[in-house]
């Protein structure tokens, strides 16, 4: 008996510190242009639940800088409430993108959780919500990524980094596209993502150490980077979860 084929599906991890509507807006574009649905994963961290029965255990409010009790029904309120809302919001910007959404459940870190998963999913890891300084520099009508970074590491996934970044420029949905390569590309893939008016730049000497990888993802300069999977090997998991929390832009993770 055959079985009904799904499309491939973007993993967008979704926890206690939510995710922007700029980003998730973001995502939904991405999902469509690269006809993907998406898997949303609702994760509720055992760590915090963990602090909060500790004795004593309390949080400094940002808006008063009072102290208050951190408590584990106080998590649990606050974790329903933003999962709630951000299902609500990505249901609504997917359905009106036709894009095929669902959810699942899991208990764990973000990362640890994302990339334990059965499949062959891309993995999109969106910014933290914190103070940022706006970018005065001129944004054209209907881009959505401003700056799109690239890596491309002589791995099994810079085909498909290629394709996702080739289709994203096609739909008129990225600013600039910034190139870094292992080493000088051949003239075809630049053929590929060159469009008239918009811009390229191309670094043909990145390092694939774990530690260049991890500081790439730290301060990155990118509204998105695409990223290869296999460059991701040899990165403690430590190093790699604060890299992606200090992220200034979104990565996703090409697998």
């Amino acid at each position: 008996m055959a079985t009904e084929q799904t499309a491939p599906r973007i993993l967008v991890p979704i926890d206690l510190q939510g995710i922007s509507k700029r980003n998730l807006e973001t995502l939904v574009h991405i999902a469509r242009q690269l006809d993907r649905g998406l898997l949303g994963l609702l994760l509720e961290d055992v760590r915090l639940q963990r602090v909060a029965d500790l004795p004593f255990t309390t949080e400094i409010t940002l808006a008063s800088g009072t102290e208050r009790s951190l408590q584990r029904a106080q998590l649990s309120q606050q974790y329903t409430r933003v999962s709630s809302d951000t299902r609500h919001l990505l249901g609504e910007l997917a359905h009106r993108n036709r894009v095929e959404l669902v959810f699942e459940s899991a208990v764990g870190g973000r990362l640890h959780t994302a990339f334990e998963r059965n499949g062959q999913q891309d993995i999109f890891f969106p910014a933290r919500q914190r103070w940022r300084l706006v970018s005065a520099s001129p944004v054209k009508s209907g881009t959505v990524i401003r700056r799109l970074g690239m890596v491309l590491a002589d791995t099994a996934q810079d085909a498909k980094v290629v394709d996702c970044a080739n289709l994203l420029q096609q739909a008129g949905l990225v600013g600039e596209i910034h190139v870094l390569s292992h080493r000088a590309l051949e003239r075809g893939a630049l053929d590929r993502l060159f469009r008239p008016g918009r811009r390229i730049c191309v670094q043909a000497n990145l390092s694939r150490e774990p530690s260049t990888i991890s500081r790439l993802i730290r301060q990155s300069a990118y509204d998105l980077l695409l990223l290869p999977r296999d460059c991701l090997r040899g990165i403690t998991q430590d190093t790699l979860e604060s890299a992606l929390n200090e992220a200034g832009g979104q990565v996703l993770v090409v697998n």
